[in-house]
């Protein structure tokens, strides 16, 4: 009896003999993602008998596979497959029971509000703007000429709000990974928040400056559906192919729970160095398992994977969110490596989506994810022959440590301007 799901492979190298000697073995033919249009995704060429070999990442999509087969493939000698897993369910990594607790965060607010704002006059790093969101007030947005102009950020999410007012003059391209479900509508809205964050610039309603990179290249990459779960197929498939239009910046906040001291996917760790290979830096949202103080979480997939930057959440008092995950399984894999803020933070959002508001404040690592990758936009404008790793490196060691934090909990501290 044949299994309905989906299978990742990872194979030894990406030769043509270690294809066809995959293709033979199980008896498959391959179509390779340089054939895919950008109309066509994974889904359209899979099925019986074919399966597609993401080129960028040297990985292999199969579907209706008999599981037995693989187990015996895997286990002969000569076989160019060194590791296979089933496609894994991903959801936006968005904190969703939060209401009671911003209520009572509400009362608190101006306390909170005075300590940043003591935390950036000691800091003399940035000013602050009544018209910033506290978010970009943290990361030092006051004083930065920057704007991300030139620098390509591919969002990973739900998919983006075109018709957004305060994006009519961007330079924004997509693609949907979801079948049935177009790119530019965005009925979830979580992707319209993230693109905002990421790269948005002022709010038309009431003025308020919310976006980092205000002039980076959008492409928009649909893998979450408007329901809000996607799956490793469809994640791997838009990487691949946002690696091929030369991305710079790979921004996903998405995720799926890990256990304590479950190893990080080779799946994704072959994707994360892949993409340093080719000058881009894929950063994803640590996630929202956790409840603090009592019950931290290890980091969830794909971010635990060493090769992809994982971003940890702070509230407004810069302490860690009570949901973001920490590094549990530092010894496996699955390190926090920044923090940026993740609570209470305004963004544009969707027409289509819940209320049909243009903009909502929401919490979660996925809000601190596109902090991070916007101000790598900045980074990259600034040091544009710099290689991925050393933007990587250069947002490390001009975070801002955060005292009486452990570095478990939020890694080099609060991502910072240039």
């Amino acid at each position: 009896m044949k299994n309905s799901n989906k299978y990742i492979i990872q194979l030894k190298d990406d030769s043509k003999s270690s294809i066809r000697k995959t293709e033979k073995d199980l008896s498959i033919k391959f179509t390779s993602s340089a054939e895919l249009s950008s109309d066509v995704r994974a889904q359209d060429v899979l099925g019986s008998g074919n399966g597609l070999f993401l080129k960028n990442l040297g990985l292999a999509i199969v579907e209706d596979y008999e599981v037995a087969k693989l187990h015996s493939v895997t286990t002969a000698a000569s076989n160019p497959i060194i590791y296979w897993e089933e496609d894994r369910v991903f959801n936006p990594v968005v904190e969703l029971d939060l209401i009671s607790e911003m209520k009572d965060q509400m009362l608190g607010l101006s306390n909170k509000l005075g300590e940043l704002e003591a935390f950036i006059k000691e800091n003399k790093k940035t000013i602050v703007d009544k018209n910033f969101t506290w978010g970009l007030a943290a990361i030092g947005m006051g004083l930065n000429n920057f704007t991300g102009k030139g620098v390509d950020i591919c969002i990973l999410d739900t998919g983006f709000y075109a018709k957004h007012p305060d994006f009519k003059d961007r330079n924004i391209s997509g693609k949907s990974f979801v079948f049935g479900e177009k790119w530019d509508v965005d009925a979830h809205g979580h992707g319209t928040h993230c693109t905002g964050t990421a790269a948005g610039f002022i709010s038309t309603k009431d003025k308020k400056r919310y976006g980092v990179a205000s002039e980076a290249n959008i492409a928009i990459a649909k893998v979450l559906s408007d329901s809000g779960s996607g799956s490793t197929s469809a994640i791997i498939d838009a990487i691949d192919n946002s690696l091929e239009k030369g991305h710079k910046v790979l921004s996903m906040s998405l995720g799926s729970p890990v256990q304590i001291g479950e190893k990080p996917s080779p799946i994704f760790e072959q994707v994360g160095r892949k993409a340093l290979e080719q000058n881009s830096l894929i950063i994803a949202a640590a996630g929202n398992d956790s409840n603090r103080p009592s019950l931290p979480r290890p980091v969830s997939s794909p971010a635990n994977a060493e090769s992809i930057m994982s971003v940890a959440a702070l509230d407004e008092a810069l302490k860690v969110a009570r949901f973001s995950n920490g590094g549990i399984n530092a010894s496996n894999g699955g390190l926090v490596d920044i923090s940026a803020p993740g609570v209470n933070v305004y963004s544009s959002s969707s027409k289509n989506a819940g209320n049909g508001d243009l903009y909502k404040t929401m919490s979660g690592t996925s809000m601190a994810t596109p902090h991070v990758a916007g101000l790598a936009a900045l980074y990259w404008e600034a040091f544009p022959n710099l290689s991925a790793e050393g933007i990587w490196l250069k947002l490390e060691k001009r975070a801002k440590q955060l005292p009486n934090q452990l570095l478990r909990d939020v890694g080099q501290g609060l991502a910072q301007i240039i």
